[in-house]
């Protein structure tokens, strides 16, 4: 089984299609989007679309990803 993580910052527009997808997949088992602080709807659609969604404080996309490993372990 595969975690999928996805850093993401003010990405509601394409969000939700890009985690149905990742679910598309037969062994992705978990999406995880690291919402960078997002000023839209970017956590609550991606929560909609079945990832879970943690929320980080603007640090860049090393520490999103950093923050997903963790996450996924």
């Amino acid at each position: 089984m595969l975690t999928v993580i996805i850093p993401a910052l003010n990405e509601e527009n394409t969000i939700g299609s890009v985690v149905q997808f990742c679910f598309k997949h037969p062994n992705v088992s978990e999406v995880i989007v690291i919402d960078d602080s997002s000023e839209d709807n970017t956590a609550k659609i991606a929560t909609q679309a079945g990832a879970k969604v943690i929320i980080s404080k603007q640090r860049g996309k090393g520490i999103s990803m950093k923050e997903g490993i963790m996450a996924a372990i």
